[in-house]
């Protein structure tokens, strides 16, 4: 018999962050909106520690602010600041794009459209079928690049970018126009099209940028 215990509230806390995450994501907690640990708690038939905790991973993970004395709140950005990491992460990306169409590797090439069909599978099998959060193409692209300044920098412009993120591709008509831009700049990829895949890359964000916008702020 083992002797591993399994700790009941990290479990308890685990379910209640990816709830909570969904939600999110989703848009049922709009940006700005207070998350109040007692109504969190008996939704969830769990006392506060788990929900607490489950906040203070989503805060880690830049979906959610926590404030002293004044609660969890769903992380918000205001137009112009969205639209100003956006421009920042179209820049970085397009660069990444190039870097790769110009000297990945054969089996990072290959890993990107095994990618690919994973993504597509992902999404006719989702009930709404939304683009899954847990896939990032562009994560594995940018990393395929080779050059770590790049990667950190988009990491921390990423970070502040993960709601508004997964809520572009929460849409079912946005994710399928997604995966057939990532179709077309995988192509270029490939094809060691430089030009190419610097087009399409910023095409890809644009809309990216566009439908964010038509969602956040209708």
């Amino acid at each position: 018999m083992s002797d591993v215990k399994i700790d009941r509230s990290t479990t308890l806390a685990h379910r209640v962050e990816e709830q909570l995450r969904r939600q999110i994501v989703r848009g049922e907690y709009v940006a700005g909106s207070r998350l109040n640990e007692v109504e969190i708690a008996a939704a969830f038939d769990v006392s506060r520690g788990p929900v607490r905790e489950a906040l203070q991973r989503l805060s880690r993970d830049g979906l959610v602010v926590i404030e002293v004395h004044r609660g969890a709140f769903v992380k918000s950005l205001n137009r112009e600041e969205l639209i100003e990491l956006f421009t920042v992460r179209i820049a970085l990306e397009v660069e990444a794009a190039e870097l790769v169409a110009r000297s990945a590797t054969k089996p990072q090439i290959a890993e990107i459209l095994d990618m690919q069909k994973e993504t597509i599978s992902a999404v006719a099998n989702e009930d709404d079928h939304a683009f899954p959060e847990i896939i990032d193409m562009h994560g594995l692209i940018v990393k395929a690049s080779g050059n770590q300044r790049l990667i950190t920098m988009l990491g921390q412009v990423n970070l502040e970018l993960r709601l508004v993120r997964s809520r572009s591709g929460a849409a079912s008509v946005r994710a399928r126009q997604a995966i057939d831009e990532h179709d077309e700049l995988i192509r270029c990829l490939s094809e060691r099209d430089i030009r190419g895949a610097r087009i399409a890359m910023r095409s890809h964000l644009e809309a990216s940028l566009s439908n964010t916008l038509s969602l956040m702020f209708p």
